[in-house]
């Protein structure tokens, strides 16, 4: 009696287990639902969680651990920084097209203002720049401006 409930419970634990571990590998594949990581894109309500990062082969967008969302360049360092330094939990790369650094409750610490664009992607490129276009347009873009169909993020921006 007493062997069969310890092999009952050890049965529950170790279908228990299996589950947590099901779950954590589909969760960490859903993760990455709007990621292309051919052309280095997001979108969608993709995040950047403290240590995330979207990288070309020279430029990396990064949200770092200290809450500031950063692009790194190759050979030079830290080229653009959100200044979300303390505040910053997360980037989301939203549905309407607005990059926004959220801290710990949710709440906006930072945003490009390019909402009103559905879909937009954001996208890291080789030439060493960090991108969010929408209907189609690559060219640059006025950040909160009406005009053009992107906005690169670049060191003039601090």
């Amino acid at each position: 009696m007493k062997a069969a409930k310890v092999l009952r419970h050890m049965g529950i634990a170790v279908a228990t287990g299996a589950l947590a571990l099901a779950g954590t590998l589909a969760g960490a594949g859903s993760a990455q639902a709007a990621y292309d990581p051919v052309d280095h894109s997001i979108w969608d309500d993709e995040p950047l969680y403290k240590g995330w990062h979207v990288d070309s082969w020279t430029t990396q967008l990064v949200m770092q651990t200290d809450g500031n969302l950063v692009i790194n360049q190759n050979g030079k360092g830290t080229v653009w920084a959100s200044g979300t330094y303390g505040c910053g939990y997360k980037a989301v790369m939203q549905s309407d097209g607005n990059l926004v650094v959220y801290d710990v409750n949710n709440h906006p610490c930072w945003s490009t203002g390019t909402f009103g664009h559905p879909h937009a992607r954001l996208t890291v490129t080789d030439a060493g720049a960090v991108v969010i276009h929408w209907d189609g347009s690559t060219g640059p873009r006025i950040p909160h401006s009406n005009t053009g169909g992107s906005v690169i993020l670049s060191s003039d921006l601090y």
